[in-house]
């Protein structure tokens, strides 16, 4: 039973990626069994004063922001919250999240500037995923 949820998820997950990579991307089809990450970096907000800096920081900020993608959507998201109540109103309410996975296999489709920020697209193989994982 945990299995087979499990599959339905990811393929759940696997046609929501391909549906959004091809949104925002520049000419990546989409292919079955693949999922897709986006990761993005403000350029002017990283920190050295440097132009050339700001901008190998942004490339590596975007690639680790699409690589946490990927992992959030092979392992999923651990949500919590808490609310607080006075009186039957609420006073407060927070909600945090976290991820945590292994990524391999996975390729650099596209990286670009576009504007101020820049872009990293990704593509991983699921078939190719799993034997790596297998061993294989």
């Amino acid at each position: 039973m945990r299995n087979r949820l499990c599959a339905l998820l990811l393929l759940a997950l696997t046609g929501c990626s391909a549906s959004q990579a091809g949104a925002g991307s520049q000419d990546v089809p989409a292919k079955k069994n693949h999922l897709y990450a986006v990761g993005y970096a403000p350029i002017s907000l990283q920190q050295p004063a440097d132009y050339q800096q700001k901008l190998l920081y942004a490339m590596r900020a975007s690639k680790l922001d699409a690589y946490r993608e990927l992992t959030e959507q092979l392992s999923g998201v651990m949500t919590s919250s808490a609310s607080q109540l006075n009186g039957h109103v609420l006073q407060d309410g927070t909600v945090s999240t976290s991820s945590r996975g292994m990524v391999r296999g996975a390729r650099v489709v596209n990286s670009y500037p576009d504007g101020d920020m820049y872009v990293t697209e990704l593509e991983l193989d699921l078939a190719f995923y799993q034997r790596l994982r297998q061993g294989r």
